[in-house]
C-alpha cells in the first residue's frame, strides 16, 4: 500500500497541510471569491453536511489572513501555499498578481456556529457568548493600541471580561439581556476597530449559520424564533446595506438556504451559491477526475467501482460529486489494513435523525401518500417534488408536507437531483448511493423495532389477535402495518412478506414470552412460521402466499396458503403434543394488502 497520511479528523487548512496529510487541492477557486465585482460583497455556500465547507473556508482564511504583528510580513501564507512542494493551483505564476493583491492582506473574523445547540434558548445563548469570548481573546492585542478610542477600547474590555466570565451565569435577566446585545454587535465592533488599526478591509467568515436554527426546532423547549432574531441581528450588523468602510466581504456557509427576508434582513448584496450556481458547482466535494487521482495516489484503483457505488451519484450542477469525507476515510481504513469493506461514514456524523421524525410522524398519521413515496426512493426509483424556499426552519417533529421534507432532505444530502431533472421548482429526486441508503436501512431497525412505542403496540397486539385466532381483527391489522411500512427488499418477492411477518412477530414474541419459530420441520414440510403459548396450550400455524393485488387473488392465496396447513400436516406434532388449541391461518399477500382465512382449531376436528 502506498505511504498516504490522512488527516480525517480535521477540518484546519493549516494542520493538514504542515502536517503532511492528502490534500485535494481547491485553491483554484480562491480567485473568483476573493476579487469578484462589487455586485457580490457577500457569499453564502449551501452545501450539505461533510462536504468541505469548514476546510475551504479555513483555507480563505488563512490565505488573507493579515500578519498583525508584522502586516508587511506574508511568510505564513508562503509556507502554506506556495512553498509547500504540493503545486497548488494558487502557487502558480498566473495567480502572481492575484497573490500579490490579496494574499496575507485582510483582518479576517472567522466564527463557527457548528457547536451552538441546547436544549433551552439560554443554554444555546451561553454557547454563543463562550464562542465570542474567544473572537475577544484572539484580538485581545487590539486592547493595548494607541490608534483606539478611549471608548472603544472601554468597550472591548467590558465586553471580553463579560464573554469569558458569563458564559455559564446567564439565570439573571438583565445578565441574559446583556449577553444577546453582547452577541450582536460583536463582529461589527472587532471589525471596525480591526480597519482603525490596520486602515485596511475586514472579511468576515461565518460556518454553519444554520446549525443554531436547526437545533433550537429540534430541542427538548424549542426556542426558534428567539435564535432567528440572534442571528438575524448578528447577520444585519455585520453585512448591512449602508455602507460599512471596514467590510470587504462576507462569506457564509450552511447546509440550508433560510429565505433572505428571514435572515438577512438588511444584508447587502449577498449571492447564494447553491449546489447548482456557478462557478463553484466543483468547490465543494470530490469530482469524478479528483476522485480517480486520489484512488490512483493511494494505490486502490481497483476500487473505483464500489466507490462509485458507495459515495457517488451527488448531482451540483453538470457534476458528478463524491461525498469527501467518506471517501477519505474509506481510503484511510483499506490503507490501514482496517477494513477493506465500505462503510456509511457520512451518514454516521449526522446528529439529526431526518428520516426517522418524519417516516414516524407518517406512520402514526396513516399518511399512505407520503410512505408510498419513500418507499419508491428506497426501491431505487425516482420522485418528483417541487422545490420549497424555506421562510423558517421546518419543524420535522410535526407533520410537514412531502415536498418540504425532501427539499430539507435535498439540501442536508439525502437524497440529490435525478440526472435529468431541472434545478428549479418541479424537480426530480432519488438516493445517491448505497451509503445514503444504508442509513435508511439503520433507521428502519428503530422504526419497526420495540424502541418506537407505535409500532411496537401494533406488533404486540397482532400476536394476540392470531393466538386467540381473531382473524378478521389481524387481518386489518396487517394491512394497516402493511400501509405504514418501508422496505429496501422487493415488494414483488414472496421474501418480502415473510421479512415482514417475521420481523413483526419475531420481536414482539420475544417481549412477551411466547415461543416463536420460523420456517421448522414440521408434518410433511416447513409451516412458514409457528406461534407457541405453553401456559394455555395454544399454537397458531402460518402460512404465506403471494398473489395480485386485487381482492380475488389474495382471496385464492389465502384459501392456498391453508390448504397447505392441512396438505403439509403442519399441525400434527402439536395435537399429538397434547396442545388443545391449534389454529391454522393462511395469509395471501399481494402490494400493500392481506387476506387471512382461517381453519380454525384443528385439534377439536380430530
Amino acid at each position: 500500500m502506498k505511504d498516504i497520511k490522512f488527516n480525517t479528523g480535521s477540518e484546519d487548512f493549516e494542520e493538514i497541510i504542515d502536517g503532511g496529510a492528502y490534500y485535494v487541492d481547491k485553491t483554484a477557486y480562491l480567485k473568483n471569491i476573493l476579487l469578484s465585482s462589487s455586485e457580490v460583497k457577500n457569499s453564502l455556500f449551501i452545501r450539505p453536511r461533510r462536504f468541505g465547507k469548514t476546510l475551504n473556508l479555513s483555507m480563505i482564511k488563512e490565505f488573507c489572513k493579515l500578519n498583525y504583528q508584522n502586516p508587511e510580513d506574508k511568510s505564513y501564507q508562503h509556507k502554506l501555499f506556495v512553498d509547500n512542494g504540493r503545486n497548488l493551483a494558487v502557487a502558480g505564476d498566473d495567480y502572481r498578481e492575484f497573490r500579490e493583491k490579496i494574499m496575507g492582506e485582510f483582518p479576517v473574523i472567522s466564527v463557527s456556529f457548528k457547536t451552538v445547540e441546547g436544549g433551552c434558548f439560554q443554554q444555546a445563548v451561553s454557547q454563543l457568548l463562550y464562542k465570542f469570548g474567544l473572537l475577544y481573546h484572539e484580538f485581545l492585542f487590539l486592547n493595548k493600541s494607541s490608534k483606539q478610542t478611549t471608548s472603544d477600547l472601554d468597550d472591548f474590555n467590558k465586553n471580553y471580561n463579560f464573554c469569558t466570565t458569563k458564559y455559564d451565569d446567564l439565570d439573571d435577566p438583565v445578565v441574559f439581556n446583556k449577553a444577546i446585545s453582547i452577541i450582536g454587535k460583536t463582529i461589527p465592533k472587532i471589525g471596525a476597530m480591526l480597519y482603525q488599526e490596520f486602515g485596511r478591509k475586514v472579511i468576515v467568515i461565518i460556518d454553519e449559520y444554520d446549525v443554531p436554527l436547526q437545533k433550537a426546532v429540534i430541542a427538548e423547549e424549542p426556542y426558534y424564533n428567539k435564535m432567528l432574531e440572534i442571528i438575524r441581528t448578528i447577520s444585519g450588523n455585520t453585512f448591512k446595506k449602508d455602507n460599512l468602510p471596514w467590510l470587504y466581504k462576507g462569506i457564509v456557509s450552511g447546509c440550508l438556504r433560510i429565505a433572505h427576508q428571514s435572515v438577512f434582513t438588511d444584508a447587502n448584496n449577498f449571492t447564494t451559491y447553491g449546489m447548482n450556481r456557478e462557478p463553484f458547482t466543483q468547490f465543494y466535494g470530490f469530482t469524478e477526475a479528483e476522485t480517480q487521482k486520489l484512488l490512483s495516489d493511494c494505490g486502490l484503483s481497483d476500487k473505483e467501482s464500489t466507490v462509485k457505488e458507495w459515495y457517488d451519484g451527488y448531482r451540483f450542477g453538470k457534476n458528478h460529486i463524491f461525498c469527501p469525507w467518506s471517501l477519505i476515510s474509506y481510503c484511510d481504513e483499506v490503507l490501514h489494513g482496517y477494513n477493506d469493506k465500505p462503510q456509511p461514514f457520512w451518514i454516521n456524523t449526522s446528529g439529526n435523525d431526518l428520516i426517522t421524525m418524519f417516516t414516524k410522524n407518517s406512520m402514526e398519521a396513516h399518511d399512505a401518500g407520503n410512505l408510498s413515496k419513500l418507499q419508491q426512493l428506497l426501491d431505487g426509483e425516482s420522485v418528483d417534488i417541487t422545490l420549497e424556499e424555506f421562510t423558517t426552519y421546518p419543524d420535522i417533529r410535526n407533520r410537514v408536507s412531502f415536498d418540504i421534507f425532501m427539499t430539507l432532505m435535498l439540501h442536508t444530502g439525502y437524497v440529490t437531483y435525478s440526472e435529468n431533472s431541472d434545478f428549479t421548482e418541479e424537480v426530480t429526486i432519488r438516493i445517491p448511493n448505497q451509503e445514503v441508503l444504508s442509513c435508511f436501512r439503520a433507521k428502519q431497525k428503530f422504526l419497526y423495532g420495540e424502541n418506537n412505542p407505535y409500532w411496537f403496540n401494533q406488533a404486540m397486539t397482532l400476536v394476540v389477535l392470531l393466538l386467540e385466532n381473531r382473524t378478521d381483527e389481524a387481518q386489518d391489522l396487517i394491512n394497516s402495518m402493511l400501509m405504514s411500512f418501508l422496505s429496501v427488499r422487493n415488494t414483488r418477492s414472496e421474501l418480502y412478506y415473510h421479512g415482514f411477518m417475521v420481523g413483526v412477530l419475531g420481536f414482539a414474541c420475544a417481549s412477551k414470552g411466547i415461543d416463536f419459530h420460523e420456517e421448522i420441520e414440521k408434518g410433511d414440510g416447513f409451516p412458514d412460521v409457528v406461534l407457541k403459548k405453553k401456559s394455555s396450550r395454544t399454537v397458531t400455524v402460518l402460512e404465506f402466499k403471494k398473489g395480485n393485488s386485487d381482492l380475488p387473488a389474495l382471496m385464492e392465496s389465502a384459501d392456498s396458503a391453508a390448504a397447505q396447513i392441512i396438505e403439509k400436516k403442519y399441525a400434527e406434532p402439536y395435537i399429538r403434543a397434547g396442545y388443545t388449541k391449534v389454529y391454522g391461518i393462511g395469509i395471501g399477500f399481494g402490494g400493500k394488502d392481506c387476506v387471512a382465512k382461517t381453519l380454525g382449531n384443528l385439534a377439536q376436528k380430530k
